[in-house]
């Protein structure tokens, strides 16, 4: 019955709204332009890699160990080198005002525990005012923190280059 009554209705709505699309160039360019438009102008505005962002650093250590942390992540794309602290209410000052959008603080005793073979701890910080940015910037910290702590177990194994 169903099926009667949509071969019924449909097909002539079809054919009309199809003779009046072929009289009408003016309504297929306003059905095909802003969606298109759409498409491209969020395609571009919707990109999730996040480039150049402010790093601040505190690096209590002062060691060639601590050093080599921080390029690993101030030589990638992702962050720029914004500045050096004195200390971490500095740089937490520098962060609640907007100046950063993220922070990395290496202890005193990083480069002692590296040593020793001990966990060496860093800090990160991340301003998630802007929770996607921050989202982003925190996997970055994370994804380089794991890549430097691999290559630190390659090199005490003997295995690294």
């Amino acid at each position: 019955m169903l099926d009667r009554i949509l071969n019924w209705r449909f097909w002539p709505l079809f054919f009309k709204e199809l003779n009046e699309l072929r009289r009408n160039r003016r309504l297929v360019a306003m059905m095909l332009v802003p969606p298109t438009l759409n498409l491209v102008l969020l395609g571009f505005a919707m990109n999730p890699e996040v480039t150049d962002l402010r790093l601040g650093i505190v690096d209590e250590s002062r060691t060639a160990e601590s050093r080599e942390v921080i390029s690993a992540f101030t030589e990638s794309k992702s962050f720029v080198a914004a500045g050096h602290y004195a200390s971490v209410a500095e740089l937490s000052r520098a962060l609640s005002g907007g100046e950063l959008e993220a922070g990395i603080v290496v202890p005193s005793d990083f480069a002692t525990k590296r040593t020793r073979g001990e966990v060496a701890e860093v800090q990160f910080l991340v301003d998630s005012v802007n929770s996607n940015t921050g989202g982003i910037a925190g996997g970055y910290l994370w994804r380089g923190a794991c890549l430097i702590a691999r290559t630190v177990a390659l090199h005490t194994r003997g295995l690294g280059g």
